[in-house]
Order: structure tokens, then C-alpha cells, then sequence
């Protein structure tokens, strides 16, 4: 890991004796539908692995009803009746609960996408957008970017395939070339853009850049996008910055699955194993902090 990563990680180690949960920030997943219950609480269980000291997730009734058979640490939140009143109940909880940065997306239905617009329209808290989050900003860039201009905290984190759907366009063939359009569509959208695959490849809309070389085949599997959405989110909870929470977030979800398939092997690992390992990753990188 570099000297600079490995710095910004530093201060997640460094908790006073008289903290608190609150102190490490209030995660809330909007997500999840009928066969997608998995999705949400794979982002849940990635962010308290990664250090965030409360999650909850908000989704239909029965969703919840399902999640509530398997979840422990994890808090649920029932959404009710239409969109004008899941709204309703998000705000007021986000308000009384003191949500701090906010996961969208994860095995969300489509029915959500007006619900997830009318949310950021007027939120200003730290997000990540994934999966149904992002879906429901294809084709609506200039809306994206209307978004952004009250909250510069937004990550967004599509594959190829979402990323050219996002856009409305074929992705170019050449690396450099996907690479310029990346930089391009994070500065027209105000956005954090993370652009998954091997290697991930990572802009801002100031113009910063990061290319991740950790991780392996064996991460071509079921939920591990969940993961990585909720392992970045429980960084931003902790109060790292947009981009530093984007780069720190893959390069320990790519470390987490090499050192899980060091173990389980490319082809045995699955999602909740990389959620097994985030604690092995975030120690190799604690040993980062002689050198520094």
C-alpha cells in the first residue's frame, strides 16, 4: 500500500477511550427488494467491518420482515405506502437517528427510482451510489450534476456495463480512452467515479485519479460490488473525504479478497468472505504505519 493511502487510514486506528458509536457515524442502506434481500445487508455487514458505528437499513415491509430473521447488529427501517410517504419516513430518521452518509442502491427495485431522486434532491449528506441507486440517474446526467451542486459528497460506483447506460453511450476500447471519458463525465457530473473492474480505476471532479491493483478473479462473484459499496460507505461514516473513501475503499476490498483467497481459493470465494477478511486487511495495512 502507498505511504499516502496508508496515511489517511492512519486516524480510523486511533480512537479515544471515551468514544462512542456515534463518534464513528450512522450508516443508512436504502436498498433491497423481493429476491435482492441479500444485497443490502452484505453493504451492511462491510461497513461495520470496516468500522462504522451503526447501520441501518431501510427498506419495503417485506424485505424487512426477511432481513429481521438474519440480522444482529444491523438496525431495519420499514418503508411504507407510496414514495412522498417512504420519503417522509426516511427524513424524519436520518434527522432524529443522526445518519451521517447514506448507501442507495443496493439490490433496489426499480419502482425506488423516483424515491432515490426526490432523497438527494435535497440531501446534503455524504453517498454512495450503487446498483438501483445509479440506475436511476441513466440518462440524467445534467440531473446528477444539478445534485452535486449541494453536495459535492457524492461516489458513484458502476461497472462497464452501468457506466455506458449512465452516459448513453458505448465505452471506448482503448484504456486511456475509457480513462479520458471517466475524468470527463466526473467533472461534468461534480461526482466521484469509480469505474470497477481490472484494475478499478478511479476520478473526481477536481481531476484526481487512482488506478487499484489489488484483487483478483475469484472477486467475479455474487455481492461482492455490495461489499465494496458498504466498505466505502463505513470509511466516509468515519469521516474520510469522497475520493479518499473511494481509493482506500477498493484497494482494502481488492487486499481483503486476495487474503481471502489466499485461504478459500479464486474459485471457493464468495462475497461474505471478503467481509471475513476486511479485518486482516485493515491490520496489514496498521503494519503500513512504521514506515510512514
Amino acid at each position: 500500500m502507498n505511504k499516502q493511502l496508508a496515511s489517511v487510514l492512519k486516524p480510523l486506528f486511533e480512537r479515544p477511550h471515551t468514544s462512542h458509536k456515534y463518534d464513528f457515524g450512522h450508516m443508512l442502506v436504502v436498498g433491497g427488494a423481493a429476491g435482492m434481500v441479500g444485497a443490502p445487508f452484505l453493504s451492511a455487514q462491510a461497513a461495520l467491518r470496516t468500522g462504522a458505528g451503526l447501520v441501518t437499513i431501510a427498506s419495503a415491509e417485506d424485505v424487512i420482515d426477511k432481513l429481521e430473521r438474519r440480522v444482529e447488529e444491523v438496525m431495519t427501517l420499514r418503508l411504507l405506502g407510496d414514495s412522498a410517504e417512504a420519503l417522509e419516513t426516511l427524513n424524519g430518521f436520518i434527522t432524529a437517528r443522526k445518519v451521517n452518509v447514506l448507501t442507495i442502491g443496493p439490490g433496489l427495485s426499480p419502482a425506488r427510482h423516483s424515491l432515490v431522486r426526490a432523497l438527494l434532491a435535497k440531501s446534503s449528506l455524504p453517498v454512495v451510489l450503487d446498483a438501483g441507486g445509479l440506475a436511476a440517474y441513466d440518462g440524467r446526467l445534467a440531473e446528477l450534476h444539478d445534485v452535486s451542486r449541494h453536495n459535492p459528497d457524492i461516489i458513484l460506483t458502476p461497472h462497464p456495463g452501468e457506466f455506458a447506460r449512465l452516459i448513453g453511450k458505448q465505452l471506448p476500447g482503448a484504456r486511456a480512452a475509457v480513462q479520458k471519458l471517466l475524468m470527463a463525465t466526473a467533472q461534468t457530473t461534480g461526482t466521484t467515479i469509480i469505474l470497477k473492474g481490472q484494475p478499478t480505476l478511479i476520478a473526481n471532479a477536481g481531476g484526481k485519479t487512482y488506478t487499484n491493483h489489488t484483487g483478483n478473479p475469484g472477486l467475479a462473484t455474487a455481492g461482492t460490488g455490495d461489499v465494496l459499496t458498504g466498505l466505502i460507505t463505513g470509511l466516509l461514516a468515519q469521516g474520510l473525504g469522497s475520493f479518499e473513501a473511494a481509493a482506500c475503499g477498493v484497494y482494502l476490498h481488492g487486499l481483503a479478497g486476495d487474503l481471502a483467497a489466499s485461504v478459500k481459493t479464486e474459485p471457493g470465494l464468495i462475497a461474505s468472505d471478503v467481509i471475513e477478511f476486511i479485518p486482516a486487511a485493515l491490520q496489514h495495512v496498521k503494519t503500513q504505519f512504521a514506515v510512514i
